[in-house]
């Protein structure tokens, strides 16, 4: 048995493009906001907290995208950006939907680890004013540079502490120093391998997500977030062009939001109550048209349903 969460939602009634969006979007930031509110701790080894920053940032981004699309009509923009979610999405499907505990906590210790690092490299320890700067400007740079040199740092550190008690170096110590050598959190199998050969491409994690079957899109509007020619072509962004970007926006953010509500099933309910808030209703109310748009003693009473049969019946699984 399957419960579906969405209540009547727009996709049903033949919907714009952008209506259902929306729609989708005011129902992932119930979501999120729910789950910042009961854990606004985002450590690196609190789980359940760092989760919930990871999906408030994307929540942000999605709000961004939508603005830049609909607000301000830049198509080259709205691609960097549709690229950067389908990567996270992706990143989110392999590190956190992850099944096996241990497997998931290697993952995620080694994807904070590798992003640190990278960053500390274009952290410079010492920079010299090339008298581009006055000096009062220098040394406010300079100490943004030390504070988060020193953020990543610590981050770095409790994600090694994560590593040093994993009891996978017990199991297989020679994979296990493998991977964390190779800082491989994208392996394919937890083996003592070279990480060319046991490595996901980002092609092959666009595959898990389904969303490159037949044509790899993601790939494909790198060209935008690199500059290249497609960037240089004036694109208008008329209906044809908004269905279709906000289209693939509208399938990260669906796919984003079940992968989220998988990863939390123990809090279901407390996120379904959102739906009853009348600022979270009225957002996602206003997504329907008069003709469809259910009036707020019906919206109650299905919400209410739903919260009743997850009671009776418990998590089994989510639908959009």
């Amino acid at each position: 048995m399957a419960l579906k969460y969405h209540i009547d939602g727009t996709e049903e009634f033949g919907y714009i493009t952008i209506n259902r969006f929306l729609y989708s979007f005011y129902m992932y930031m119930n979501t999120v906001k729910r789950l910042t509110n009961l854990y606004n701790y985002a450590s690196v080894q609190f789980l359940k907290g760092y989760v919930a920053h990871f999906c408030y940032l994307r929540l942000k981004s999605f709000d961004t995208f939508i603005k830049v699309v609909w607000e301000h009509k830049d198509y080259v923009s709205a691609n960097c950006l549709l690229r950067m979610l389908g990567d996270c999405v992706a990143v989110f499907r392999l590190v956190y939907m992850e099944p096996d505990k241990d497997l998931l906590i290697l993952r995620h210790s080694l994807y904070v680890i590798d992003g640190c690092e990278h960053n500390l490299k274009v952290l410079p320890e010492e920079t010299e004013n090339d008298d581009s700067l006055p000096e009062e400007e220098f040394k406010q740079s300079q100490e943004a540079i030390n504070y988060n040199r020193k953020h990543r740092q610590r981050l770095i550190r409790n994600a090694q502490e994560m590593l040093d008690t994993s009891p996978l170096n017990q199991i297989n110590k020679a994979a296990f120093d493998r991977i964390v050598e190779d800082r491989n959190w994208k392996f394919k199998d937890f083996k003592e391998c070279k990480k060319e050969k046991n490595q996901y491409k980002l092609s092959e994690l666009y595959e898990l997500i389904d969303c490159c079957k037949g044509f790899n899109l993601l790939s494909y509007i790198s060209q935008y977030v690199h500059g290249l020619s497609m960037s240089n072509l004036v694109m208008e962004l008329d209906e044809q062009n908004i269905n279709g970007v906000v289209g693939e926006a509208l399938g990260l953010i669906k796919k984003l939001h079940k992968y989220t509500l998988a990863f939390y099933p123990e809090e279901q309910r407390y996120i379904l109550e959102g739906l009853l808030e009348p600022d979270m209703r009225d957002k996602i109310l206003a997504c329907y048209d008069k003709k469809h748009r259910p009036d707020v003693a019906k919206w109650n009473q299905d919400v209410t349903k739903k919260l009743s049969q997850l009671r009776d019946f418990g998590y089994y699984d989510i639908i959009f």
